[in-house]
């Protein structure tokens, strides 16, 4: 599953380790994408209590319409905006058969952060029509590299379009991490491309170190350390490496 999210009948979602509910899986979905976007569109701690009884599609929908409870105000200072009036409104009519709310037709003042919120948020859900989805292998990078980055202030951390580097600027020590957002079996390994990946790294490069990064689950849960042919330099290091995402429900 490359992809993982929901649109208005069905969640897909993936189940591994401690993401066997559906309630931790929803949880999981909401950290990573509050970490894909700005502080003001990100979930709070509060909106994830919802994961218990709501679906994600019900959750979505009544974080856009939290941000228009105050609705009309009329002040000396209220200006129309009508392109954004008509977003919402359409917006709310569109989803009206599918969450319980009761629903009329607002106007919006343009000078309203909460308004903007709203309409941003509808922006990224009907980028696919009433459906939200997020790159697993971009989510999963990101996951990593923050933490790397968080955990390692000394060290000199690059991210890449397809890589995370780490240098120590003590030694010089350098590694390379690939990661990749793929349930894999430690006992039926199929991941030929990526080791062929850290093979030529390795040879056309200056990362003697290379570390293939993928989720940790119930079939794949310790190190693993490839040997392989086709490697020029007699003192390299692959490694498998399982990732945690246990701390995305802490």
């Amino acid at each position: 599953m490359k992809r993982i999210g929901f649109d208005k009948n069905t969640e897909y979602l993936p189940s591994f380790d401690k993401f066997q509910s559906v309630v931790n899986q929803r949880v999981m979905f909401l950290k990573f994408f509050n970490q894909e976007v700005s502080c003001n569109l990100k979930f709070s701690k509060e909106e994830f209590k919802a994961c218990r009884k709501e679906g994600l599609f019900n959750i979505f929908v009544k974080k856009i319409f939290s941000h228009l409870l105050y609705k009309n105000n009329y002040s000396t200072s209220f200006r129309l905006d009508v392109e954004k009036s008509i977003k919402i409104n359409k917006f709310l009519k569109k989803v009206n058969s599918d969450i319980n709310f009761s629903f009329k037709n607002f106007s919006f003042s343009n000078k309203s952060t909460d308004i903007n919120i709203a309409v941003n948020l509808i922006d990224i859900f009907e980028e696919s029509g009433c459906s939200l989805y997020l790159d697993g292998n971009k989510i999963f990078k990101n996951f990593v590299s923050n933490k790397i980055i968080k955990n390692n202030e000394s060290k000199k951390i690059d991210v890449n379009y397809d890589s995370i580097d780490i240098v120590s600027e003590e030694n010089s020590f350098r590694t390379k991490i690939f990661t990749f957002w793929e349930f894999i079996n430690s006992k039926s390994l199929q991941i030929d491309k990526h080791i062929q990946q850290a093979v030529n790294c390795i040879n056309n490069g200056d990362f003697k170190q290379i570390y293939l990064v993928y989720p940790k689950n119930e079939n794949f849960d310790k190190h693993i350390r490839i040997r392989t042919e086709g490697i020029t330099c007699s003192e390299y290091e692959i490694k498998l490496i399982p990732y945690s995402l246990r701390s995305t429900l802490r």
